[in-house]
This record gives C-alpha cells, structure tokens and sequence, in this order.
C-alpha cells in the first residue's frame, strides 16, 4: 500500500510540472486539477503494470 501511495504521490508531482512547463509551449491551459487525475492514473497504472510485465520477462 506504502509503494501505491509514493507512486502517486511522486505521479502527480510529474504530472503537475509537466502541465506547468507544457500549457505555455502549447499555447493552452491545463488547470492543476486536470494534471492531479492524470498523475493518479498514471500512478496507478504504472504501479499495477509494471510489475506484471517484469514478471513476465523473468519467465
């Protein structure tokens, strides 16, 4: 559970600077609440997937 909620956190941090340095390069505004959810998404993913395919690729 500890390893989920530091991959979000750490998600949402990305995600928030990333939409802070792209909204200017694109000309657009995307509000902090819209990078928020994608850097949970993300986060969740990534924590869930990853491991899935390392798993894998050991076999």
């Amino acid at each position: 559970m500890a390893k989920l909620l530091v991959n979000i956190f750490w998600s949402c941090i990305y995600a928030m600077i990333i939409a802070f340095i792209a909204g200017p390069l694109t000309k657009s505004s995307m509000g902090m609440t819209t990078a928020l959810i994608y850097g949970v998404l993300f986060g969740i993913l990534f924590t869930i997937i990853i491991p899935l395919v390392l798993k894998q690729a050991d076999k």
